[in-house]
């Protein structure tokens, strides 16, 4: 008798108990997930500024050599007509694929005050000006 009463004890889960696991393993998993979720845009964000922290130091390396601001991102790989004239060494400061951003749109540069200064923006995420969150809009000045 002794023996039935053992084997009686250990009969398994109950299917309440095994829908109160399931529900509790599903919230661990839903409260993790929204913590992870949505960190792959800020990270790129991160990545994005890095970038245009370097193409900014590039333009400001061409000014420093060259007297000027470059007239557009492509004199940052090969020269124009009138550096080439100046007969000063060039060596490309950035890669082509720095000329875009981490979304694969091509940086805005525009110079202003009639060369002497510039502005570098990146139009986000969506590539099309304005925006929130990873779409905003991020611009550089020096």
């Amino acid at each position: 008798m002794r023996v039935r009463s053992v084997l009686s004890s250990n009969r398994g889960m109950t299917l309440i108990e095994i829908i109160v696991v399931i529900i509790l393993i599903s919230l661990v998993f839903g409260v993790v997930a929204k913590g992870v979720i949505g960190k792959g845009d800020e990270a790129k964000a991160r990545l994005n500024t890095v970038r245009m922290e370097k193409v900014k130091n590039a333009i400001e390396q061409y000014r420093f050599e060259f007297n000027t601001y470059p007239s557009s991102m492509q004199d940052l790989m090969t020269p124009n007509a009138d550096v080439q004239k100046s007969g000063k060494f060039f060596q490309s400061l950035i890669s082509n694929e720095e000329l875009n951003d981490v979304f694969g749109f091509p940086f805005v540069y525009k110079t202003e005050n009639n060369g002497r200064s510039y502005s570098l923006t990146s139009l986000g995420s969506d590539g099309i000006p304005g925006g929130e969150g990873s779409k905003q809009d991020v611009t550089m000045r020096p």
